[in-house]
C-alpha cells in the first residue's frame, strides 16, 4: 500500500487516473462497457425524416425545422410513379413510396419493374392504385400510378383487381389521329372560304379584284414555312399516356 501511496506521490493528474482505472475499475474482461457512451438517445437526419416524414404534402407551411427538412426532402422526390414493396401481398399489405432520382435515372418504376425486388423490364404494366395509408394516427387514401411486371402485377391484384391505365392501340391511335386531322384540316377550309368570299364582296367588281391580286406587295414578302400543316397539326395532337 505504501508502495502505491509513493508511486501515485510522483504521478501527474492523467497518469493518476489511469492507474485508479486500471486497478479498482478494470478488474475483469468486459469491464470496460462500463465507460461506452449511450447512444439510444441519438439522432441523425433519417430519424427526423423518419418521424416527419408524409406521403403527401399540403402548400401549408410547415412549423418546426425538422418538418421544414421533411417537406424540403419531400420535394426532391419524383411523383409521378411509386416504387413498391410487394413481400408482405399475400396479407394484403403493400408499402408504396416515390422514386428519388437515380432511381428515375436508372429507369426504376418506369422502365423497369416498379416492385422494389425486381429488376424485370420486359412487357410492364401500370396500375392505377387507391393507396390507403395510415400517417400519424389518420386514415388517409390517394390514387398513385405503379408499373409491374406480368409477375408482381399478379401480386398487386392478389386480393382485388386494381385499374390498369393503358395506351390507345396502334390502328385506333392512328385511326384517331387521321380522324381529328382530317376534321381540323375541312374547319381551315371552310374558314378560308368564307375569309376569301368576304373579301370578294367588298371589292369594287371583278376587274379591281383582279387587279389588286395581280399587283400585290405581298408577293415579294411571302412568309417561309417551316413546317407543314399537317407536321403542326401532328405536333398539336399528339397523344400522352393516359
Amino acid at each position: 500500500m505504501s508502495s502505491l501511496r509513493t508511486q501515485m506521490r510522483y504521478l501527474n493528474p492523467f497518469e493518476l487516473h489511469k492507474l485508479l482505472i486500471n486497478d479498482y475499475v478494470l478488474k475483469h474482461p468486459g469491464d470496460t462497457k462500463l465507460f461506452q457512451r449511450d447512444k439510444s438517445k441519438d439522432r441523425n437526419d433519417y430519424h427526423v425524416l423518419k418521424d416527419n416524414h408524409r406521403f403527401l404534402w399540403d402548400d401549408t407551411e410547415p412549423d418546426t425545422w425538422e418538418e421544414q427538412f421533411a417537406k424540403k426532402y419531400y420535394e426532391k422526390l419524383f411523383k409521378e410513379y411509386c416504387i413498391a414493396d410487394l413481400s408482405l401481398y399475400k396479407e394484403n399489405k403493400v408499402a408504396l413510396r416515390w422514386r428519388v432520382e437515380k432511381e428515375v435515372v436508372s429507369g426504376k418504376g418506369q422502365f423497369m419493374c416498379g416492385n422494389k425486388h425486381c429488376t424485370e423490364k420486359g412487357d410492364l404494366r401500370s396500375w392505377e392504385v387507391n393507396f390507403a395509408y395510415l400517417e400519424k394516427g389518420e386514415k388517409k387514401n390517394v390514387l398513385v400510378k405503379i408499373r409491374l411486371c406480368p409477375t408482381c402485377s399478379k401480386k398487386l391484384n392478389y386480393h382485388s383487381k386494381k385499374r390498369e391505365v393503358t395506351r390507345l392501340k396502334k390502328k385506333e391511335k392512328n385511326r384517331t389521329k387521321k380522324k381529328d386531322i382530317k376534321e381540323l384540316n375541312s374547319s381551315v377550309e371552310s374558314r378560308d372560304k368564307t375569309e376569301t368570299s368576304e373579301l370578294m364582296k367588298e371589292t369594287a367588281g371583278p376587274s379591281r379584284l383582279s387587279q389588286s391580286l395581280d399587283e400585290s406587295p405581298w408577293e415579294e414578302h411571302k412568309p417561309v414555312e417551316v413546317k407543314s400543316r399537317e407536321e403542326e397539326m401532328e405536333d398539336y395532337l399528339q397523344d400522352l399516356l393516359i
